[in-house]
């Protein structure tokens, strides 16, 4: 992968309402309009599935895990994508790398309806060796804001990585265009909350922030044109390691935890004015 520097920010655990809840400054003559659909404070007790489904619309997961949609909950005021395996042992898998052993989850936009725009999320990942995760996809293009690790076991540095990516594969993944870059982060994702955010600027302009600083400008492999769906996920990647038993069955430790998502697109001042004064 790429690095983009060490550059990092003193504050650690955002606070639940400070600028860091704010998009950039937009440009000159617009400025941010929320999309409802694709912004949720999650307070309370059960997933809005009026915007997300509790799983992925057309794929079940990375091997050796599965979604499993009971992972999904919202409580404490936070989304819980929990992690499980409902075995003792791995004496009766004969492959722990490809034979399905873990429970994982998936949240998914209702609609393909993502396009450009800011999207950030406050988010804190799991402390086991699984993805926590906040991306997009269309049918041919992927924007993963992080995949993030709190426990790698083949790579223990990057539990303190910002891992951003985006894909181009409009002939297949055998032809996948990605542009991988990571960045020192000042306290680890597992370990505390923190607010990671795109602004998904044109078709070849993806710009990534860490607790509202630009951290990285990533050049998609093609153009970035598409609609794509917004997700939350945890996925095993046998190339970081497996999970153990014991780390799936401990609840301190299992969970990726979403404190809020939101988003904003750009609109004109003039359009947003008109509006404003309509809602008097």
């Amino acid at each position: 992968m790429l690095s983009v520097g060490t550059l990092t920010m003193a504050a650690a655990d955002a606070p639940r309402s400070t600028a860091l809840d704010s998009p950039p400054p937009a440009p000159d003559g617009y400025a941010w309009k929320v999309i409802p659909e694709l912004s949720d404070e999650f307070t309370g007790t059960t997933l809005d599935e009026r915007k997300w489904l509790p799983k992925h619309p057309d794929w079940k997961g990375r091997e050796p895990s599965i979604y499993d949609p009971s992972n999904v909950s919202v409580k404490d005021g936070m989304l819980h994508l929990r992690n499980i395996t409902r075995l003792k042992t791995l004496d009766s898998v004969k492959n722990p790398e490809k034979d399905v052993w873990v429970q994982s989850a998936c949240v998914s936009s209702r609609g393909r309806i993502a396009s450009y725009g800011y999207y950030a999320a406050r988010m804190k990942a799991s402390r086991i060796c699984m993805t926590s995760s906040f991306w997009f996809q269309g049918e041919h293009s992927e924007i993963d804001v992080v995949e993030q690790f709190g426990l790698s076991v083949k790579n223990p540095e990057e539990k303190m990585l910002m891992l951003m990516n985006t894909h181009y594969f409009p002939q297949g993944w055998d032809t996948d265009k990605a542009t991988p870059q990571r960045w020192q982060m000042p306290t680890a994702s597992g370990e505390t909350f923190h607010v990671y955010g795109v602004w998904w600027k044109d078709e070849k302009t993806v710009w990534m922030y860490h607790d509202g600083q630009k951290v990285a400008a990533l050049t998609p492999g093609g153009p970035f044109k598409e609609t794509q769906y917004l997700f939350f996920d945890t996925e095993v990647f046998v190339w970081e390691g497996l999970p153990t038993i014991e780390s799936l069955n401990d609840p301190s430790r299992n969970t990726m935890l979403v404190d809020w998502v939101r988003s904003w697109k750009l609109v004109t001042k003039g359009n947003m004015d008109e509006e404003n004064r309509g809602t008097r």
